[in-house]
Parts: C-alpha cells; structure tokens; sequence
C-alpha cells in the first residue's frame, strides 16, 4: 500500500479518484491536484507579464527614439557660424547630437556675394559614426561672405531642425566664381532608364515564366472543353447528364482548369508585383493583381468561375432544369469568354476584345465537343442517343470552324498587319496557321466519313464506336495542340504593339527645332519632391552621341539644379523610375533645357521654362526671372546638317546657324 500510495501522491491524476484508495487517498489526490493547477496558473501569470513588460520596454524605447530624432540639434560646423577663412574650404562639416536615421533627409544650399550667388557642393554623405555630414565643395568659394542654409528632414519631408550659418572667405580662391553674370547652380546628376524598342519582340517573363504558360495552357484549355462539352450536350444529346461517365469527365475538367487556375495566378502575381513564387501562393497577395490590368483581373475570376463549375459538374442535371439551366449556360459561357481577355492591347482594344471572344468561342464548342465524344459518347456501344449527338456535332462544326479562321485573321491583322514575316510573333502565328489549316483538313475529312457512316446507322455498335472514337479522338488532339501554340504566342509582343506602357504625366513640354529634332519632356507631379520624367524623341536628322537633360531653378532660390544623362542615341524613350526620382527642391520658375549632341557635330539645345509647385500642390509665390539660354544648333565645323528629307540648317564658313523658339511657361496647374 505504500508504494501505491507513494504512486498517487507524485503523480496526480486529473478525474475522479477510484474508490478503492479510501478517503486518505482521495483528499491526497486532490490536494495534489489542487497544487499542479495553482503551479501551472502562476507559471502562466509570470509568462503574461514578461510578454507585457517587453512590449512596454519596446514601446517606449521606440517612443524615446522618436523623440530623440525629434530633438536632433546641429551642435558643430566647419565653417563654423561667424568665422572667417583665409581660402575656400574643400570641405563642409556638420555634426548633431542624435543619430541620424536611414529615413531621414539632410540638404544644404550655399550661396555667396551680393546679391547672393548659388554655389557647386556635393551630395552630404553620413558619416559611419551617424552623427556627421560631410559635404565636398566642388567649386572653391570667391571672396566675400557667404551663407550656408541647411535642413533635416523626417521620413514625411517634414522639418526636424534647420538654420543659417554665415562665414567669409578672406581671398580669392583659384577657379571661384565671382562674375553674377557665369552664377553656377548646383547640380544634381540622376541615371535614367531607356525603354526597350517598341519593336522588340519577346516580352521579359521572368522565371516564373514555365509556370505563366503551363497554368495559363491548363486553365484555358480547361474552360474551353467544359463550354464545349456542355454546349453539345445542350444541342444535340439531352440523354448526357444521365450517364455517370459525363460526370466523371466533368470533374476532371473542372480539377485539371482549377489547379491550372491557380498555377497561372499565382506566377502572373510573382511576375507582374515582383514577388517570388512561393510567397505568391497565398490568395492575400492576389489582391494585387486587379490593379495590374484587365489580363491579371481575368486570370483571377478565371479561377474562380472554373472552380464554380464543380455546381454544375456535381449533379449535370441541372442543365435541364428549368430555373439553373440559364445560370448554368452563363457560367460556362463566361467562363470560356475570359480566356479571350489574356491580350488587351495594340490597335482598336474593344473591337479587338469581341473579336477574340467569339474566336475562343467558337474554338471551344468545336474542340470541347470533339473531346466529349471520344472520351464520353463513343466509350462504347450503345443506342440511338450517341449516334444523334456524333451527328449534332458534325452540323454545327463547320460554322464554327469558319467563325475560327475568319475571327482568327481578323486578329492577326490587327496585331501583326504586315509584319507577319519579319517578326518572331508573325513567324510562330504562321506555324500555328499550318497546324490549323492541316487539322481543318484532317477533321473534314473525318466529318465526311463519319457522316457516310451515320446514315446508315441507328445505333451505335462497338465496331463503328471504336472507329470514330479513334478518329475524334485524333482530332482533338490536335486542337489541344493548337492550343499550346496558342499560349506560345502571348510570350511575344506583336509587331503592332508596343511593349512600352503609357503613362499620363501632369505637365507634356513640346520641344522643336528647325532642322527636324523634336522631342517631348513629361514631369509628374512638377512639385517640389521627386519627379518622375520622360524624355521622347520624335525625330532627329542624325544619330544622336550624347543627350542630356538639365533643370535650373531660379537665380537666388538656393536650389539645387539637376543634370541628367538621357541614354538614347535616337528615336526612342528613355524614363525615369519614380522610385529613385527626380529631386526638385524649391518653387518656383525653373528652367528646362534638352542638349543634343549629334555625330555631325553639331548641337541642339531646347529650353522651356517650367513652375515648380509645393509638396501641397500650392502655387509658389513670386520669383525672380529665370536664365534665359536661347534654342540654337551651332555647327562648329561649318558642315550642313543634311535631313534625309533633304532640309538642311548651316551657313558659310566659320558662320553659326541660330534657330530661336519660344516656349511659354508651363506650370501643373496648367
């Protein structure tokens, strides 16, 4: 009884004690039952606080972060405030008493003489110690006072500390700059991005590139034979939803299209938001994906409505049934129609919608039949209900075989037009073209043999099954074949599309000059912030060797200018990523010029004059005029620059060819 009694003490037992251990047992029990509850509610307590207490200590050490940003003071400078230097200094220094966050901004704008004169610095660079901004002067200060105003701003571009420093430099300076009239602003230089050629073939999908085409093949092919299937059923075999073979045959569709489904949504996320395939795999990231356009928004309610075949898939009765059967015929009809919506661009958008609608349409009440009679009409003999459906396919293949080629040209005009043999899209269409024309061939010549066969038929014996199952069977091979070529041809970009999307900007500035250069530069928001720009040229009498953008703000704003290499060498777009930006730092008139060295040797320069809003959106107030360079091409080797229109702009020897244009102020409000 010891060790019995031993036993029940060290391990409790939760549960009703067994009544052979007497009433000393009992109570010896519940007490250790008592003890194990009360250790594992204080163990859980002390857990509970812990967890609070770190909370707390994070918050409120992220608290005192925040307020220790928000207190960050300049506490020394070089120059520091007052002093007097014999020369220019190489560089600028400032140090804070706070660290300096990632996310937090610091600029600097000097200026030096009467009336005040913007001076070329560098961009601040933080120290390893967070704490201190080194500034390069790249041009040495002239003589005379000179005032230094600085700024740090938070993650929201809002002021946390900012002040003047005044200093003088006691003698001149080799290389300053000390002539009003030759002021330096400033610059800033940005890389910018040329955009591929509008003719450029293949599209870029990335590695999820295998998964867009399989899931995309499966889906599509999916969603055309459950419309097919059902249409056939619809028209010519009433007896269908009876046989359990048609239910097993729908719910392979419907399994195949929704795992497809979901593959070609889960890659065209990956490819179109940048995220990686595994991450795409959660639904939550698909909410991304309707923003992208119509194609990813229809991939999605693709999958979806393959999905909501299984209702019909379930009980295949419902076709007859009086109060689904339209709901049913809607759901595979928009069902197979979003396979029409994978290319939305080029010319004449809407028409060229409708018209792939009715082509998937029409291919898949041909293909989807023809996979519904081999695999389930012809499965073996049987009555006159097969032989009545082999027939009602055969009437209505021909039409829609001549809504396919017809619907089919019409969109290989619209997206190829001529180019149909110089382009990798028009050379894959015509391959598939050979594949279609031959199936063609193939299945009228089954369609006739079938229908011999039929005539004299008014059952359907295993002979005649096995003939024509095998036959149809050829014939929907090769149009789920067709249909891979199909796929293959959205991972081209057709000659009559450009692959560069369009974008809308807030202020368009036409830029022409005489000699046949034109060009356009599009600013978005054209505030002060960063920018996005777009640089096009339209047209250039020759080759272009360099080109560059430049934006100067007023005289006496102490902005910082911004000179930016365009990397076209002719017609072309080059853009700038809004996420790196172009930096505009002050309101104001701001002056746009566009540099084009061409391999002539001669130069154009284009100037526009721009107004720079606030952050808000408000209008600047009133600013000094801006500096006025005049739109010229010089020619320093005295050669014509020679259109291949025969226009030419020059002049005698040793003579400059000046073309001037006006371009008004253009501001985004208007």
């Amino acid at each position: 009884m010891a060790t019995v009694s031993t036993v029940v003490t060290n391990v409790p037992r939760v549960g009703r004690p067994t009544p052979s251990r007497g009433s000393t047992g009992v109570a010896r029990h519940r007490c250790a039952v008592r003890r194990s509850l009360c250790a594992v509610v204080r163990r859980t307590l002390f857990t509970l606080a812990a967890v609070i207490g770190v909370g707390l200590l994070g918050v409120g050490a992220d608290g005192v972060a925040h307020a220790q940003t928000g207190d960050n003071q300049l506490v020394a400078s070089t120059p520091a405030d007052g002093a007097t230097l014999g020369t220019s200094p190489s560089f600028l220094t400032f140090s804070f008493n706070q660290p300096v966050r990632a996310d937090e901004t610091f600029t600097v704008a000097v200026g030096c003489g009467v009336p005040a004169q913007p001076q070329n610095t560098g961009i601040p660079q933080l120290a390893d110690d967070d704490l201190t901004f080194n500034v390069e002067v790249l041009s040495p200060f002239p003589k005379g006072a000179c005032t230094i105003t600085w700024l740090l701003r938070d993650e929201l571009e809002q002021p946390i500390a900012t002040d003047l420093i005044a200093f003088s430099v006691a003698a001149d300076t080799p290389g300053a700059v000390t002539s009003p009239g030759n002021s330096q602003v400033t610059t800033v230089t940005v890389a910018a991005t040329a955009l591929p050629s509008a003719t450029s073939d293949v599209e870029p999908v990335g590695s999820t590139g295998g998964a867009l085409w399989f899931g995309r093949y499966v889906a599509g092919t999916a969603a055309l034979a459950i419309f097919g299937a059902v249409m056939l059923i619809i028209i010519g075999w009433p007896e269908g939803p009876l046989y359990q073979v048609t239910q097993r045959f729908m719910w392979v569709l419907v399994g195949a299209g929704t795992f497809g489904g979901y593959i070609h949504v889960v890659a065209l996320t990956a490819d179109l938001t940048g995220r990686s395939f595994g991450s795409a795999l959660s639904p939550v990231t698909w909410f991304d994906l309707p923003s992208t356009g119509l194609p990813g928004t229809a991939a999605v309610i693709r999958l979806f409505l393959i999905a909501a075949c299984g209702w019909l898939a379930w009980y295949p009765e419902r076709l007859y049934d009086e109060t689904s059967r339209g709901l049913a015929l809607g759901l595979v009809t928009a069902t197979a129609a979003t396979t029409g919506l994978s290319r939305v661009e080029g010319d004449l958008v809407a028409l060229g919608v409708l018209v792939n609608m009715v082509h998937v349409l029409a291919v898949g009440m041909w293909i989807g039949g023809a996979l519904l009679i081999s695999r389930v009409v012809l499965a073996g003999p049987g009555g006159e209900d097969l032989v009545q459906a082999v027939r009602a396919h055969s009437r209505y293949v021909t039409p829609a075989l001549l809504v396919t080629i017809v619907t089919g040209l019409l969109e290989t005009y619209r997206l190829a037009g001529s180019a149909i043999l110089t382009s990798s899209f028009g050379q894959v269409l015509v391959l598939k073209t050979v594949v279609v024309v031959i199936l063609v061939l193939v299945t009228l010549a089954l369609r006739q043999q079938a229908i011999a066969q039929l005539r004299r038929l008014r059952e359907m014996p295993a002979r005649p099954a096995d003939r024509l199952r095998r036959a149809f069977g050829f014939e929907a091979t090769f149009g789920i074949v067709a249909l891979a070529f199909s796929g293959w041809l959205l991972s081209f970009n057709p000659p009559k599309v450009s692959q560069i999307p369009e974008r809308t900007y807030d202020v368009v500035v036409p830029l022409d000059s005489a000699n046949g250069f034109a060009a356009t530069v599009s600013v978005t928001p054209l505030r002060v912030g960063l920018n996005e720009i777009e640089v096009r040229v339209t047209s250039t009498p020759a080759p272009i060797s360099d080109l560059t953008l430049e934006l100067d703000p007023w005289i006496g704003s102490y902005g910082r200018g911004v000179v930016q290499d365009i990397p076209l060498d002719g017609i072309g777009i080059a853009r700038l990523s809004p996420d790196a930006g172009l930096p505009l730092d002050v309101t104001g008139e701001w002056t746009l010029t566009l540099s084009a060295d061409l391999v002539t040797g001669a130069t154009v320069r284009m100037t526009a004059d721009l107004v720079v809003s606030a952050e808000d959106g408000s209008a600047p107030a009133t600013t000094s005029s801006t500096v006025v360079v005049p739109t010229s091409i010089v020619d320093p080797t005295a050669t014509a620059i020679v259109d291949p229109t025969a226009t030419t702009v020059g002049g005698d020897a040793g003579s400059e060819a000046t073309i001037v244009t006006t371009a008004p102020v253009v501001s985004a409000g208007g």
